[in-house]
């Protein structure tokens, strides 16, 4: 004979599946982020994303801000997170601009 409390539990682990399933739907198939999706994206605060926004990410390239919403490309990120773009690719692009600048002084 089924235990009732057994039914219950598969109920509620059906329902957490498609909580699982959606979540990851969203995570994956999501290109553009704002703030609050990349901070839950990476796990970090809003305020770190605006601090790793302004050190790290280049505009154009990480980010996009046409209508003063900031929208992330995940797939940059990523690509950041998991190192192809190291911090000297970022020190020698900063290096670029700051030559471009000073020489127009």
């Amino acid at each position: 004979m089924i235990d009732m409390e057994n039914i219950n539990l598969i109920k509620q682990i059906a329902l957490d599946i498609e909580l699982i399933k959606k979540t990851l739907t969203n995570a994956t198939a999501k290109r553009w982020l704002n703030v609050r999706e990349l901070a839950d994206y990476l796990g970090y605060s809003k305020d770190r994303i605006y601090k790793i926004k302004d050190e790290y990410f280049t505009e154009g390239e990480h980010f996009h801000n046409k209508t003063g919403k900031i929208l992330f490309d995940r797939v940059a990120i990523d690509s950041w997170v998991v190192g192809r773009i190291t911090n000297d690719t970022h020190k020698s692009k900063r290096q670029i601009v700051d030559n471009i600048l000073s020489s127009v002084h």
